[in-house]
């Protein structure tokens, strides 16, 4: 019954919101005139012109330099969403682009707003309708209930007001409609752009989908197992130094499968380095690595839950002295409602119980992980997504179990590739970072694809190596990986060809918890 009131107030709402955009009129209209345009359930707080190539964002003293003149609209969508619309003055490229938010979100994304404009595009950014000082608090009500509105807010409705306000103020600022709309997002920003997918189909032409934090009410669950089994097994943190070095023997030790040293492995599956055979870890220490390498299993069956840090991956994230924020506010305002819950309370044994309590209460709701993508297809949609190898915060594994299961669910990767296409990128940490060649030229390989017709086979990856020196490499579209020829400069993306990964889709399963 519950999970049924929630699908009605969604559509609802959704209703509501697609007759907001329908009822503007179409006129060119002064930006300072936007304030004063009829926008249901809105207030705008702000339509101003911001000249001198510099703006400074609310409460910040750091101003965002290098921007052409444009259109700020700032507007409250009842009853605390906070939404942002930037719009080019003379630089318009006629396409309209949102951007995504990180962690639990809260503010509005100012260096993606400016990374938009500077491209051209009219833009929007929202705080998904609480601010950031209450991070993932405000899931719970003061006398202890869910408060489903804001969780919703959270999960699906701030995006989808987003992008209606958006839409109409461009009508009216120019006269026209978007020619296109895209999606820019990574992390929480790809689990954004993915509800816009599976739930408005209609509402972008291509998306660039970045480490998104599909199965939200798993993985942040599941990040709090590095702590737990050190916390049961040893009773405080290993050393970071100790964790530090025992990666630098698994980078070793795998670096060279692929037949290039780049201190990156290119395959973490296939890395089957022992942190029993390690020096820097005690026994006890290699018996917890192997545990939080592998991620969370059943109580009773032994079978995992879901997936863990890959061999390389920095610990940084999840197995500090100091557990992961976000995980341990999911626990106790969203799982346990209780803020005074003490995620050492959690033993081994009874990790499950929780998890499953997660996914009982919130997938229907910001789980982002339905597999039937049918109607965006079906309208032309395209969907570039890629995930780092060595993302310390969301597993990587979890992406490509989405994957697959859209394959299984539209006819095979074979008819998939035609809209969404996955590249992982080796090496690469959450978002960016770590040893291997970061992702380029994402959005302008979407654009292509929709707007041309060429789907992107490879994206080019780049890392500075000091002194002029550039390492390029070519992403390739899953489930090939890259592979050197053999001749040339392992350096230089020309010298590598895709081929076939041999992928064990096993590793990419959950056999404790279904098929997802």
């Amino acid at each position: 019954m519950k999970a049924c009131l929630r699908l009605a107030r969604v559509a609802l709402t959704g209703l509501a919101g697609a007759l907001t955009y329908s009822s503007v009129s179409v006129g060119a209209t002064a930006c300072a005139d936007l304030a004063l345009l009829p926008l249901a359930g809105t207030t705008i707080t702000a339509a101003h012109e911001v000249t001198g190539g510099s703006f400074t964002p609310p409460g910040s003293g750091n101003p965002i330099t290098n921007l052409p003149d444009f259109c700020r609209v700032a507007l409250t969508v009842a009853p605390a969403i906070g939404v942002e619309v930037w719009l080019p003055k003379t630089t318009w490229n006629e396409r309209y682009q949102g951007v995504g938010g990180g962690g639990y979100a809260g503010s509005i994304s100012y260096p993606a707003l400016a990374a938009a404009l500077r491209a051209g595009y009219a833009t929007a950014s929202t705080d998904t309708g609480h601010p950031a000082s209450v991070g993932g608090t405000f899931a719970l009500n003061a006398d202890g209930t869910l408060n489903w509105d804001l969780i919703d807010d959270f999960a699906r409705r701030s995006l989808h007001e987003m992008v209606l306000k958006a839409k109409a103020l461009i009508n009216a600022h120019y006269g026209a409609a978007p020619k296109y709309s895209y999606w820019t997002g990574c992390s929480t920003g790809g689990r954004q752009g993915l509800m816009a997918v599976q739930r408005f189909p209609e509402e972008y032409d291509g998306l660039v989908i970045a480490a998104p934090a599909i199965h939200w009410e798993r993985f942040i669950a599941a990040e709090i197992w590095p702590q737990i089994v050190m916390h049961q097994a040893l009773g405080a943190p290993i050393d970071p130094a100790r964790l530090a070095g025992l990666n630098a023997e698994a980078v070793a030790a795998c670096d060279m499968a692929d037949g290039v040293k780049d201190d990156v492995i290119n395959d973490p599956r296939k890395c089957e380095f022992d942190p029993s055979s390690s020096a820097v870890l005690t026994p006890a220490e290699a018996a917890v690595v192997r545990k939080i390498w592998n991620g969370p299993t059943g109580a009773k069956t032994g079978k995992r839950l879901w997936f863990g840090l890959e061999p390389g991956t920095s610990f940084a994230g999840l197995a500090n002295p100091s557990p992961f924020s976000i995980a341990t506010t999911h626990l106790a305002y969203w799982v346990n409602q209780n803020p005074s819950f003490d995620w050492k309370s959690i033993t081994e044994a009874g990790f499950e119980a929780q998890f499953r309590q997660s996914f009982r209460e919130f997938n229907d709701v910001i789980g982002t992980d339905e597999d039937n993508l049918q109607a965006f297809r079906k309208r032309g949609g395209k969907i570039v997504m890629w995930h780092g190898e060595s993302d310390q915060l969301i597993f990587p594994r979890g992406t490509v179990n989405y994957y697959e299961r859209v394959a299984s669910g539209n006819g095979g990767l074979k008819h998939v590739d035609d809209f969404m296409r996955l590249f992982m990128a080796p090496g690469v940490a959450h978002c960016a970072g770590g040893a291997g060649p970061q992702p380029v030229g994402t959005l302008e390989a979407v654009v292509d694809w929709v707007e041309n017709g060429v789907a992107p086979d490879t994206i080019l990856a780049t890392r500075n190596l000091g002194g002029g020196a550039v390492r390029t490499r070519p992403l390739c579209a899953y489930p090939k990986t890259a592979v050197w020829t053999g001749s040339g400069s392992t350096d230089d993306a020309a010298s590598f060809a895709c081929v076939d990964g041999q992928h064990d889709k096993n590793d990419f399963k959950i056999t404790g918890f279904g098929s997802n």
